[in-house]
């Protein structure tokens, strides 16, 4: 009778480790599991340039066949312009070990480049303005590591050309900005190069954050004669209050992102940011597959196109040709 027993239990071992076996596998092995990848999306700060970068990677991502709840699952965060919030869901998503981080602005950026350091995570940015300046690649020809991405570096000289076209009588520029963020520095060396070529003064006040913005913008009045908005994602985050002050003092305003446009400004010439966010997804989708990212150059935009505010541009004096306004993408009343 005991060895009967002996030989019942060892049959029922037997079975338990084969049924354990199966469990969540679904009668598959793992390996041929059709388990959703993970991605995880990071943004600054919530404005129309990043919210359409992010909506145009996510629809463009379900065109190439990885679609939300199915193929693909998304872990999105927003900073809301705070810097250690940005580190903290960097530092979040690398411990989750997605397959995937998108990070949208250069701050995001390079925070998730910092957090992934050590894994093999790979990184997809979107609208870093100068990628090699913020530390995240080697050249955008050969990015290097596990990092690439898209740039949304904007025809700087036309915008200012443009700017001159309409206010010819233009001779100084105000601008304010965020000396702590490495893509303001950047486009600022640009902008300064840019404006000397044209005789054009610029004048600058720095802030630390959003809430400086609105004061630093009324410092500039009766010291320029017309305001820029640059790659700056502290400015752009407070763009009404540059634009408030741009409106009750009639001074024309010419931003630097055209999806700021639709907050005010008389308008821009610059690359549509959704567009932005579909190349990034095709590269993501080329990382999916196999390919390494830092083997992937850097994609910069190359189709500019116009983008005008008609109510701004009116409460600041500003008239912009029909000829200009007929070759506008975009057109805000």
């Amino acid at each position: 009778m005991k060895t009967l027993s002996l030989a019942v239990l060892r049959h029922c071992a037997i079975v338990a480790f084969t049924l354990l076996s199966l469990v969540g596998c679904d009668n598959r092995p793992v390996s041929n599991t059709n388990k959703p990848v993970r991605i995880g999306i990071t943004q600054i700060a919530t404005h129309p340039g990043i919210d359409a970068i992010r909506k145009g990677f996510i629809e463009e991502m379900a065109k190439l066949g990885r679609q939300e709840g199915k193929d693909v699952t998304y872990d999105q965060s927003n900073a809301q312009g705070d810097m250690p919030t940005a580190q903290t869901i960097a530092q979040k998503l690398a411990q989750q070990k997605c397959d995937l981080i998108f990070a949208i602005s250069t701050p995001s950026a390079q925070a998730v480049a910092q957090a992934i350091k050590g894994t093999a995570i790979p990184l997809v940015f979107g609208a870093v303005t100068d990628p090699v300046s913020a530390g995240l690649v080697a050249t955008k020809e050969h990015p290097g590591g596990n990092i690439t991405g898209t740039s949304d570096q904007w025809p700087v000289d036309k915008q200012f050309d443009l700017l001159l076209q309409l206010v010819p009588s233009v001779k100084k520029i105000g601008l304010v900005y965020n000396p702590g963020e490495a893509n303001a520095e950047a486009n600022l060396k640009v902008v300064e190069a840019v404006c000397k070529a044209r005789n054009l003064e610029v004048i600058k006040v720095a802030v630390a954050g959003t809430a400086e913005v609105m004061t630093a913008a009324q410092s500039l009045v009766g010291r320029c004669d017309a305001m820029y908005v640059p790659a700056d994602n502290t400015v752009i985050a407070a763009m009404q209050a540059v634009v408030k002050v741009s409106e009750q003092n009639k001074i024309p305003l010419l931003p630097g992102v055209s999806s700021n446009v639709e907050q005010g400004g008389f308008g821009t010439l610059g690359p549509d940011y959704y567009d932005i966010g579909v190349q990034s997804a095709k590269m993501a989708d080329d990382v999916l597959k196999g390919k390494k990212a830092g083997d992937i150059p850097v994609s910069t935009a190359e189709r500019f196109e116009y983008f005008f505010n008609k109510r701004s541009a009116a409460a600041t004096g500003v008239t912009i040709p029909d000829e200009l306004l007929k070759k506008a993408a975009k057109l805000y009343e």
